[in-house]
């Protein structure tokens, strides 16, 4: 809904109180964002003149996210204070016109009757985004005193590397640069608040507010912020989208302390939600997540306290990404192996509906794999074959690459508690996909490789994920062309095992029978070799089924 729609929807009359009537006002609010949080221990103040055209869904917001919204009316000759009311705000209508910071202070003193722990405040014109209020509060209730909303600190490449001399500093050593001073979006303690009186009526109110809290040694922050002007034409509700998609990326680490902080800051500004799983590290990579995420509120951290694997910490994102109502999600190492430049690449076909999951692949061109070493090369390359047959995914290659997006709709209809938790996910998972008829496509991109050690054991790796695909194989056949649907290539596949190793099986014994018992040669191996070419023939046509199937059309791409 557009703010004038929005206003012309109001009936006129407004009661004293200032607060809405029930029965004479009405505002259709807009469907809340699963991922706003609203806390309970905080409040917003706007104060306002004349912001008819604003106000109404600047509260609308608000309230998504504090308990209570505060609107401090300075004498507006307009409808701001019935527009406010019908919000939901709490509307405090002054006496006669008088300056913005008085009308804040009237406003702040309201709110400290509601024993809240932190005052946040707005501008009334709707220039600031309301998404900003849980990362300010929350920094406050964390034990700062003050927290600006930073316009000069832009997008996650400005968060500063994480300095483990200075991860716990005083006060000013945190490095607190007062990049914006003027910027009205601002948290506070209530032990600040008490400071707000000393301060002049006057537009030097928000730079002396600093002076003055630095004197007095309190703690001071700054996050960085985005005005609204900023925003693409699709973020009505204020959540950065790509292409109308609201996408999380999902990063597991462990022990990643060298990589995870430029992982992090090189996520795009488009994302709108980082889950940053930290899968029982030993290093420092869980408290450099916690920097990362004190400067952007779009950095969610997640623990295991146990190793679980890393496919177990990409369910975990995979879980709180369909709980906060993610669009698409994403899956990029801790390791900084995926270059982000490259993940609207793989956005792109989800978007437009092609398919429902897409991986990288680094194998199809020799310059995208210069940078991989040969045993990396022939084991992607070995891997490649056994997944196509146990997925059904023929086309697929490079299964091993963990760079990969997928939609909400395929998530919900995969078990992700039953994922495979280890090295192998992402075999186990496109078996998972097969069965529910998903489409998958490759998109090429080159591989990258640095400091990075691979945690790998190729020992065991190979025999562990060979095990695993001949048991997602039988799973998947039974689960999609007998219990699903019945298809005849199940009977095909049994045909083409049983009757090449009776064959194999025969051959042997052929070369036994000659050279042990010292009998005849041709007659038993040309029969052997005949059961295993039927075997074969068998296998090949129950391939060349799987893979008609995997061409077909269904409902999901109609």
């Amino acid at each position: 809904m557009s703010q004038e729609t929005g206003i012309r929807s109001l009936h006129r009359s407004v009661p004293q109180s200032g607060r809405p009537d029930a029965g004479t006002l009405s505002w259709s609010s807009p469907a809340v964002s699963p991922v706003a949080v609203q806390l309970p221990e905080a409040a917003v103040v706007i104060p306002t003149f004349n912001n008819e055209m604003s106000i109404g869904s600047l509260v609308l917001l608000a309230r998504k996210y504090a308990a209570h919204v505060i609107v401090a009316d300075a004498g507006s000759t307009d409808r701001t204070a019935e527009v406010a009311a019908a919000a939901g705000a709490d509307v405090l209508a002054l006496a006669q016109p008088c300056h913005r910071v008085q009308a804040l202070l009237a406003g702040t003193r309201r709110a400290i009757g509601y024993d809240c722990r932190v005052i946040v405040f707005l501008d009334s014109k709707g220039d600031h985004l309301a998404r900003h209020i849980p990362h300010l509060a929350q920094s406050v209730l964390e034990g700062a005193d003050l927290v600006i909303g930073s316009r000069a600190l832009s997008g996650r490449k400005s968060i500063p590397p994480f300095n483990p001399a200075a991860h716990t500093p005083a006060p000013e050593a945190a490095g607190f640069l007062n990049t914006d001073p003027q910027s009205m979006l601002r948290a506070i303690s209530v032990r600040g608040i008490t400071l707000l009186d000393l301060l002049p009526f006057s537009d030097s109110f928000e730079p002396m507010m600093v002076d003055l809290f630095r004197q007095k040694g309190f703690r001071l922050k700054e996050i960085p912020v985005t005005l609204r002007s900023d925003l693409p034409a699709t973020d009505s509700d204020e959540i950065p989208r790509y292409r109308g998609k609201k996408v999380a990326v999902v990063i597991p680490a462990h022990n990643e302390e060298l990589l995870i902080g430029e992982t992090l800051a090189g996520i795009p500004d488009f994302v709108c939600r980082i889950y940053a799983v930290n899968d029982a590290s030993t290093d420092k990579t869980q408290e450099i997540m916690e920097h990362y995420a004190s400067k952007d509120p779009a950095i969610i951290p997640l623990r295991h306290e146990k190793n679980r694997g890393v496919g177990a910490a990409i369910a975990t994102g995979y879980l709180r990404a369909l709980e906060d109502g993610m669009d698409i999600i994403a899956v990029m190492g801790g390791d900084n192996q995926m270059d982000p430049e490259f993940l609207p690449n793989l956005l792109d076909p989800i978007v437009d509906n092609k398919c429902d999951y897409t991986m990288g692949n680094r194998l199809v061109n020799p310059i995208y794999r210069a940078s991989m070493s040969t045993w990396r090369f022939i084991g992607n390359t070995m891997l490649t074959m056994l997944t196509k047959i146990a997925s059904g995914y023929w086309s697929m290659i490079d299964p091993q690459n963990g760079y990969t997006a997928i939609s909400r709709r395929a998530l919900e209809r995969i078990d992700l508690e039953a994922m495979y938790p280890r090295y192998g996910y992402c075999n186990d998972l496109l078996v998972r996909l097969n069965i529910s008829s998903f489409r998958v496509i490759n998109v090429p991109h080159p591989a990258r490789y640095g400091k990075e050690k691979s945690g790998i054991k190729y020992s065991t790796y190979i025999m562990n994920v060979s095990k695993l695909l001949l048991l997602d194989f039988l799973w998947r056949l039974k689960v999609k062309y007998v219990v699903i649907s019945f298809h005849p290539l199940v009977l095909f596949y049994f045909a083409g095992a049983l009757f090449t190793l009776v064959g194999l099986g025969g051959a042997v014994y052929a070369v036994y029978n000659k050279f042990i018992l010292q009998n005849l040669l041709f007659v038993p191996l040309t029969l052997s070799l005949i059961v295993i070419g039927v075997g074969f023939m068998s296998l090949f046509f129950a391939m060349f089924f799987d893979m008609m199937q995997e061409k077909g059309t269904n409902g999901w791409y109609a």
